[in-house]
């Protein structure tokens, strides 16, 4: 069994690593945020413990120095500053006092004095520590601040008498994190190979295998192999599903097996029927033979009595030489005339399997006239044929068509005859047999002068066992057989009539390829 390019291992495979992933970005996204503000809250905190601390030594500079000093001019209260700042995060120093006197800076200062000198100017007249974050750069994820100053009001003999400002760059504790967040990828990375490849496993064990297995059933069950049913995986939706799908496949398996039955039976049946109806179509042509060879016996009679006549007349002596000569010529030409007539009978009638050959029906028709030709029925009747289509060869059994031609043409010939009998007046008894080609087919029509077809007979006179004649002169099964005939050739037979004026009876037929 081949595997899709777009499995369902495939399909859950990429949502279980894009789940996996968006939720440890997540995760690592607020952890990151969450680590960020903690360490920025850790240096705000630092740097007002460490303006307090310094607010207290230049506090206790002045107490043991007077209040009189200096400051932005003592040496030593610079050195301890200085050291105070080293170790921190927050190297840049200015202190403001708060009447006279001027600025003392220490650290690089490469912008934000003015601001730190606001921050202290604020302080001095809050009397409290207070802080600030200037500028922008980028920090993990997003932009944050460049720079952290804090600010806290220094004090002496009870009054404020300046304030100091610290600044501290923010670059190295993004740096930090950065560093961090590069090993925490590394981990996500590591913790999602771990969990897809657990994850797989457990998902192949609960879900794949099932499903594949329910997939081996479906192919087995379609390709038409013997039904074995695997006992169910667990009792969860997949076993549910599993136990679903062996009881619908149990029960396509005992419909398929009940189809195959019906199946045979209708085949059997189709058979029989087609059996019947061969029997139908030989009984109906041995009725129409039997009619057949009455006539023919009344006309093979007239020969056989002028041949008896003859030799009478050679066995008595009575004629000379030539008379004989010419007496056994005319013997010889009735006797041909007599097997020529029984000959066409025996053709016509002798019973022989359906076989599909090319058939040209213009050769058929006149055949067909002239094996009718010697009935007493249509010794009255003229026969005219237009043979207008150009291609008349089609494919068909010779021996039925001949069986259609021949109905149709006696059915004529009855209704001609049923119109002699019922008008004073009847006109020419006339058939007349036109061809032509439409569409791919050849179109036949055989009009007659009868008495035509009634409006409530004209639907019914292809129905088995119907008959508008006397009781005991038809079967009823003439036009019924010509109408299967015609349909197992593919083409169509139909009726136009109306009542008193005659009848046409038109078939059907499609062309022969290469026609």
């Amino acid at each position: 069994m081949g595997k899709a390019f777009y499995s369902l291992r495939t399909g859950i495979l990429a949502n279980l690593i894009f789940l996996i992933l968006a939720a440890m970005i997540l995760i690592n996204v607020i952890m990151i945020k969450l680590a960020e503000n903690d360490l920025i809250r850790a240096r705000v905190k630092e740097g007002i413990t460490l303006a307090n601390g310094l607010a207290l030594l230049i506090q206790s500079s002045l107490q043991d120095n007077g209040e009189s000093l200096q400051v932005d001019k003592d040496v030593q209260l610079r050195v301890k500053v200085k050291g105070f700042l080293k170790p921190g995060d927050f190297k840049d120093f200015v202190f403001v006092p708060a009447v006279g006197g001027s600025q003392w800076t220490l650290g690089g200062w490469r912008k934000g004095t003015q601001i730190a000198v606001a921050l202290c100017r604020q302080s001095i007249i809050t009397q409290e520590t207070s802080f600030s974050f200037h500028g922008s750069t980028w920090a993990v994820i997003w932009l944050g601040y460049e720079t952290l100053q804090v600010s806290a009001p220094v004090k002496a003999g009870g009054r404020v008498i300046g304030a100091l400002a610290l600044s501290s760059h923010l670059q190295d504790l993004y740096s930090h994190l950065r560093r961090t967040e590069r090993l925490i990828l590394i981990y996500i990375l590591l913790n999602t190979v771990i969990l897809l490849a657990t994850g797989m496993y457990l998902l192949s064990r609960v879900v794949i295998r099932p499903i594949q297995k329910l997939l081996k059933v479906t192919e087995q069950f379609k390709e038409g192999e013997p039904l074995a049913l695997p006992p169910e995986p667990s009792k969860n939706e997949i076993g549910q599903l599993f136990h679903s799908l062996k009881m619908m496949l149990s029960k396509l398996e005992e419909n398929k097996r009940e189809l195959k039955e019906h199946i045979a039976s209708l085949r059997a049946a189709n058979e029989e029927l087609k059996r019947t109806q061969e029997e139908v179509i030989r009984s109906e042509k041995l009725a129409s033979v039997g009619r057949l060879a009455a006539g023919v016996a009344h006309e093979v009679g007239n020969p056989v009595g002028v041949v008896l006549g003859y030799l009478d007349l050679i066995k008595n002596g009575e004629l000379s030489e030539p008379e004989i000569k010419d007496a056994l010529e005319r013997c010889e030409s009735e006797i041909k005339r007599i097997n020529k007539i029984i000959r066409q009978l025996l053709d016509y009638s002798r019973p022989s399997p359906p076989i599909l050959r090319r058939i040209g029906v213009h050769a058929l028709l006149s055949e067909t006239i002239e094996m009718l030709a010697p009935q007493p029925i249509m010794r009255n009747i003229s026969i005219e044929t237009e043979f207008m289509s150009p291609q008349d060869a089609v494919m068909g059994d010779e021996n039925r068509l001949k069986q259609v031609f021949v109905n149709i043409l006696l059915n004529a010939a009855d209704a001609i005859e049923e119109k002699r009998k019922t008008c004073s007046v009847w006109g020419d008894a006339k058939i007349k047999i036109s061809t032509q080609n439409t569409h791919g087919t050849i179109k036949i029509s055989m009009q007659d002068t009868g008495c035509g077809i009634g409006r409530d007979s004209i639907e019914r006179i292809f129905d088995p066992f119907y008959s508008t004649k006397e009781p005991g002169k038809g079967t009823g099964l003439g036009l019924a057989v010509s109408y299967r005939i015609v349909e197992q050739m593919g083409g169509d037979i139909w009726a136009e009539s109306q009542e008193g004026q005659g009848a046409t009876i038109h078939v059907t037929l499609p062309l022969a390829k290469g026609e």
